[in-house]
C-alpha cells in the first residue's frame, strides 16, 4: 500500500529562479515506506529523519544519505525505506546542476549521490544547521543561502542562454517541434544534443516525451479534463498514453484517477500552487 506522504511547497527568491525550481519539506510518517516518484529535474535533499534508498529505472539503487544529490532521471523512481521520515529539498534547474557538479548530467542521470563525495564537510554543515532550525521557512533560507554560495562563481560558466531557450521550447508546446529549436539556437544537432544531455540529461526528444508526460499526469492527478486543456490528442491512441506514463509517472492513467500515489498527486498539487511564481515547466509537470 502507498504510505501517506504531506509536502510543502514553496517558490524560491527571485534572485535563485533560475536555479531553484521550488522548495520542499516532505514528511511520511509511517515505520515504514514504499513510493513511486514520477521522473523529475534534479534533487537536492537534506534527510532529517529516517532513511532508506531510491531504486532507479534502470535497476540501479543508490542509498539516501544525510544530505543527497539525485541527477535528473529518466523514469520513475521507486523509494523504500523507514520512517518516520523528513526530509528538506530543492529542485535543481540545469543550470544550478552544471555549477554545482560541474559534471555532465547525462552521467549522472539516475544516480543519487552522497554530497560530502562532492561539497565535503560543508555539506555536514548544512545537515546540522538544517536539522537545529524550528521552522520550515527557517530551513528553506537556510538551504538556499547554501546554495547560492555553492554555485555563484560557477554560474559564470554555464552556458544560461541555451538553458533559458531549451526551457522555452519545452514550455511553450506540450509537443514541441525539434526544428523550431534549431532555428531558435542557430546550433546544428549534434551540439544541441550535446548542451541538452549536459545540462539535462536526456537529448531533446527524450525531454520533450519527458515533460509532454509529466504534464498529462500532473493534470489527471489534480482532477483535471484533458480534453479542455488540450491535452487529449498528443498520444497516438490510449496505449501510447498509457506506455509513456507508466515510464515517467510510474502509473497508468486509471490509477492516477483513482489517487493511488500520493507522492504524485502531493506533487502535482503543491507545484501548482506555485503557478505564476515558477516557471509553468514547474507549475504544470
Amino acid at each position: 500500500m502507498t504510505a501517506p506522504v504531506s509536502i510543502e511547497y514553496a517558490a524560491p527568491p527571485p534572485e535563485l529562479g533560475d536555479r531553484i525550481s521550488s522548495l520542499y519539506s516532505l514528511r511520511q510518517n509511517d515505520a515504514e515506506y514504499s513510493e513511486i516518484e514520477r521522473a523529475d529535474r534534479a534533487q537536492f535533499r537534506v534527510t532529517l529523519s529516517g532513511g532508506g534508498e531510491y531504486q532507479f529505472s534502470d535497476g540501479h539503487a543508490d542509498p539516501a544519505c544525510a544530505v543527497t544529490i539525485i541527477g535528473p532521471t529518466s523514469g520513475i523512481v521507486c523509494g523504500y525505506g523507514f520512517g518516520p521520515m523528513h526530509v528538506v529539498g530543492a529542485g535543481l534547474h540545469p543550470a544550478a546542476w552544471g555549477a554545482l557538479m560541474g559534471a555532465n548530467a547525462e552521467g549522472w542521470a539516475n544516480r543519487a549521490i552522497d554530497a560530502t563525495a562532492i561539497l565535503g564537510d560543508t555539506a555536514l554543515d548544512l545537515h546540522k544547521a538544517i536539522c537545529a532550525a524550528t521552522q520550515t521557512s527557517q530551513r528553506f533560507d537556510i538551504l538556499c543561502t547554501f546554495l547560492a554560495a555553492a554555485t555563484d562563481e560557477a554560474m559564470k560558466t554555464i552556458a544560461t542562454e541555451f538553458i533559458h531557450m531549451m526551457d522555452a521550447w519545452l514550455s511553450e508546446r506540450i509537443d514541441p517541434e525539434i526544428d523550431v529549436l534549431v532555428q531558435r539556437t542557430g546550433l546544428g544537432m549534434r551540439q544541441i544534443e550535446r548542451l541538452a544531455k549536459r545540462y539535462y540529461g536526456l537529448p531533446p526528444k527524450t525531454l520533450a516525451r519527458k515533460y509532454r508526460a509529466l504534464r498529462v499526469a500532473a493534470a489527471m492527478a489534480r482532477g483535471a479534463n484533458l480534453d479542455e486543456l488540450g491535452l487529449g490528442d498528443t498520444f497516438y491512441d490510449q496505449s501510447h498514453l498509457i506506455r509513456e506514463l507508466k515510464r515517467f509517472a510510474g502509473l497508468t492513467p486509471q490509477q492516477i484517477a483513482q489517487h493511488q500515489s500520493s507522492m504524485l498527486l502531493e506533487t502535482s498539487k503543491g507545484r501548482k500552487s506555485l503557478e505564476g511564481q515558477v516557471s509553468s515547466l514547474v507549475s504544470d509537470a
